[in-house]
């Protein structure tokens, strides 16, 4: 092995995907998280990373309607959210799993 590969292979095993994906589901919910109790936030947060997480898994088809999906995923907390905030989640999620699934397209899967 060269000293290259030696070190592109310790940058790959440096990356957790799961862990990132965790990451990102809280920054998506970051803007309305103090409005929302542990009992609201916790559940939407799991939701968000289960859908990356299959995204990651899964190819989704080129059609997907990720607006359709965001809507059914933050649904449940729309009495509680005010119509603006409950838009913004649904742009911030429905735009991270477009960009998300196209780097996916490009096969830049992650493993």
């Amino acid at each position: 092995m060269t000293g290259a590969t030696q070190g592109n292979e310790k940058v790959n095993s440096g990356f957790d995907m799961r862990s990132e994906i965790a990451k990102l589901a809280e920054r998506i919910v970051e803007p309305v998280a103090a409005k929302l109790g542990a009992q609201e936030l916790d559940p939407l947060v799991g939701r968000i990373r289960s859908i990356f997480e299959e995204l990651n898994t899964q190819r989704a088809s080129a059609d997907a309607d990720f607006e359709h999906m965001a809507v059914d995923i933050v649904e449940p907390l729309r009495s509680i959210l005010s119509e603006a905030d409950f838009g913004r989640i649904v742009d911030r999620l429905s735009g991270a799993m477009a960009a998300f699934c196209q780097k996916v397209f490009e096969g830049q899967r992650a493993a």
